[in-house]
């Protein structure tokens, strides 16, 4: 096992010696234990107030980096389906785990980590500013050495994020880490000439390895690293690209890789890099990567298999989770160790899904569960100081009125609706204590936002859970005139059901397959 390894985040100030001093000067450089220089800086290159002390001992034969991109807020997965990826304490329980083994050990942020969207409201604000915090707080934890800033890091300012005190590059700037006796170049880089100028500049300054992080989507990061090898790795991030359904993350082996992480935490990007030869480092996969893959192929294959021997499930449902199970069991199938390469510097480049059946690191835990105990609270607080009710309805406008005036009229719709998950949408928010959770109650109440519905999270009486309103629309009209007044959506579609079900929230619908779980005699069972 390696011996654990101090990570030195350092400048890039320090002269190219002549030709004849080069090794003169890096063994005294290793000897020195790699310490800061103090001479004028590089043009383009940042130096970040982090610093840790410097590494003592042999040069190690393997490196770890770590990197996240497009967290956008995203500390742990809502929690409203079965086996969600992501978690930024998953996350940090793998760069521990590497740490833990002696591995000397890189981590970095891509950008866009603190929220998902701008124009926040007021009351949005104290919510998601105390979340950004949160967020900061975890990548401290789990030994951030340096991060790129995304446009959606500054929703609330400059001012604001620079005072969350983390260390930060700006665009054509790089840093040297130095860890395990070895050199690696960070650069930010948003354009192709800051691409190829940063890189070379790093490599001058001694990187021995250089990752870009690429403000743009994959296939302008793959354009920009045409016809340059200033750099050995891209990682494609803060393109503000929408959740999907299926893992995203994606690789492109063009000339140089080019790499992009599945958003709002759900992957993990780990490089290995591994000291066996000169010159530049090739990218191959190992046996162990093949191996660990193999791994989270078993636990995604496992889950479905527990979801499709859940009781009650329709016809359509299973076909779909059929579907899935098989594609990754073909997936599973098509691994097979790959050939050795020995005697060259080489990386492997792995995204690793953040799947639920991977631990949580404590650490991050604990400043997870900070933030739950005290949002609540500061929203709640922040509604009795300075909420306001839903404005009355224009002339002539719907208004929502709640289910006890729909339950007057429609009973036999109700002795369906009773029993369907919709009926205790709200009372699921407060068995977790997440009713005063603006990103939560959205979804769990009648009309928010609205007249009539809920604007305020200590003033939702008569507006709990999922009502029959968020399917059909406000419902004050044809309330008051039953038989002249019909509802704004008699037979909603799709298009209503997915403002909720999204797919990061309830990333198993399927709208034919969950229809019917809605319906029976007396609501709608004919369609």
């Amino acid at each position: 096992m390696l011996k654990a390894a101090r990570v030195e985040v350092t400048h890039v100030r320090r002269k190219i010696p002549l030709r004849g001093q080069v090794v003169p000067v890096l063994l005294a450089l290793l000897l020195e234990g790699c310490t800061r220089s103090t001479q004028p800086a590089a043009p383009g290159l940042q130096d970040p107030a982090a610093q840790a002390p410097p590494d003592a001992g042999r040069l190690a034969p393997r490196l770890a980096l770590f990197v996240t991109a497009d967290l956008q807020g995203q500390l742990t997965p809502c929690g409203c389906s079965q086996g969600m990826r992501g978690g930024v304490g998953r996350a940090a329980a793998l760069v521990a785990r590497a740490r833990s083994e002696g591995l000397p050990t890189l981590y970095v942020d891509a950008g866009d980590a603190f929220f998902a969207r701008g124009g926040l409201q007021p009351d949005e604000a104290v919510e998601e500013e105390r979340k950004a915090r949160a967020v900061a707080d975890a990548l401290r934890t789990m030994g951030l050495a340096v991060r790129f800033p995304g446009p959606l890091d500054d929703v609330q300012g400059a001012a604001f994020r620079q005072g969350l005190g983390l260390p930060e590059l700006t665009p054509g700037t790089g840093l040297l880490l130095r860890t395990g006796g070895h050199t690696v170049g960070v650069l930010a880089a948003r354009s192709p000439a800051e691409l190829a100028e940063g890189g070379k500049r790093l490599r001058r300054q001694g990187a021995e390895f250089v990752v870009a992080l690429y403000a743009g989507a994959v296939d302008r990061a793959v354009a920009a690293v045409q016809g340059t090898d200033a750099v050995d790795l891209v990682v494609a991030a803060q393109d503000g690209a929408p959740v999907t359904l299926g893992d995203d993350s994606r690789m492109v082996r063009a000339g140089v890789p080019v790499v992009r992480l599945q958003s709002r935490g759900r992957a993990l990007l780990r490089v290995d890099l591994v000291f066996d030869g000169t010159g530049r480092f090739k990218p191959f996969t190992t046996p162990e990567d093949v191996e660990r893959e193999g791994e989270l192929l078993d636990q995604r294959i496992e889950l479905l298999v527990r979801e499709l021997a859940l009781p009650g499930q329709d016809a359509e449902l299973r076909r779909m989770l059929t579907d899935r199970l098989a594609a990754l069991v073909n997936r599973r199938a098509a691994l097979h160790p790959p050939p050795p390469l020995q005697g060259a510097n080489a990386f492997t480049v792995r995204p690793i899904p953040l799947e639920s059946t991977l631990p949580s690191d404590p650490s991050v835990d604990a400043v997870v569960a900070a933030f739950d105990r005290e949002v609540s609270e500061l929203n709640l607080a922040w509604a009795r100081a300075h909420g306001h009710d839903c404005p009355a309805p224009a002339t002539g406008e719907a208004a929502y009125v709640g289910n006890a005036r729909c339950q007057a009229c429609h009973a036999a719709a109700f002795a369906v609706y009773d029993r369907t998950g919709h009926a205790h949408a709200y009372r699921t928010l407060e068995e977790v204590h997440q009713q005063y959770r603006l990103e939560c109650v959205a979804c769990h109440v009648v009309g928010i936002q609205q007249p009539g519905g809920v604007c305020r999270v200590d003033r939702v009486s008569g507006r709990e859970q999922v009502g029959c309103e968020n399917c059909h629309g406000p419902g004050s009209l044809h309330a008051a005139r039953p038989g002249k007044e019909a509802m704004a959506r008699p037979a909603p579609d799709r298009a209503v059901c997915v403002g909720c079900h999204t797919p990061e929230n309830s990333p198993h619908f399927d709208y034919a397959a969950y229809l019917p779980r809605v319906l029976g005699a007396g609501h709608g069972a004919h369609r």
